[in-house]
């Protein structure tokens, strides 16, 4: 008689080699970022406060220290061979980036809107291939059953897993690779659409009492 194992195959070799590592818990993340930055529905503990530098550094801070963890537990699966070059991967050098912004603060936070993120095109499973990593992660996306994987807008070989992605988009508002700033043309189309055009029969009257 088989095995439990045998009849569901969980000694298939490739279905427990290279299990996908965990990300950190973003979640104090989330909850400073929504206090300085938040949405227009969302609650706030401090409903009338102005971020102030420190609020905006505890941000850069709290997403540099989890992805300060993504980056060990990389390197955990990593052979002393493929490490020597991680001074120069793209999460030490987003996580750089973090530190510096902790250090010096923008005024405000200049990542884009959780509507940018959700709106981002979804990739399909069946569209990707094995050799397709995070840039972020370095986890393969097939690795996941059901990889939720977004392209971004600035180029079609810009894919990211969205969990890896969003909470940069969100602070940042870069795309990693090449540095396409969303978080600014948001902006800029924005300040756009509040700037209304002056209404014609209301320069007919500023004529008449010119």
């Amino acid at each position: 008689m088989a095995s439990y194992a045998d009849e569901h195959n969980t000694t298939n070799p490739s279905l427990t080699a290279n299990p996908r590592r965990r990300r950190p818990d973003l979640s104090t993340f989330f909850a400073t970022l929504s206090e300085i930055s938040p949405q227009p529905d969302a609650s706030r503990t401090r409903p009338h406060a102005v971020p102030v530098p420190g609020d905006v550094s505890a941000a850069y801070y709290s997403l540099a220290e989890a992805f300060e963890v993504m980056r060990r537990e990389a390197e955990g699966g990593r052979s002393a061979d493929t490490q020597e070059g991680d001074g120069s991967d793209l999460l030490t050098q987003m996580i750089q980036i973090l530190l510096r912004g902790a250090d010096m603060p923008p005024r405000e936070v200049e990542g884009v809107s959780e509507e940018f993120c959700d709106t981002l095109d979804r990739v399909p499973r069946a569209s990707l291939k094995p050799s397709q990593i995070c840039p972020i992660c370095n986890n393969p996306f097939l690795d996941d059953q059901y990889p939720l994987v977004v392209r971004l807008p600035c180029h079609p070989t810009h894919l990211f897993d969205l969990e890896c992605i969003r909470p940069w988009l969100r602070l940042r508002g870069t795309c990693p690779l090449d540095r396409v700033d969303f978080g600014k043309k948001e902006r800029e189309k924005a300040e756009a659409r509040n700037k209304k055009p002056v209404d014609d029969d209301e320069e007919e009257w500023d004529d008449m009492y010119a």
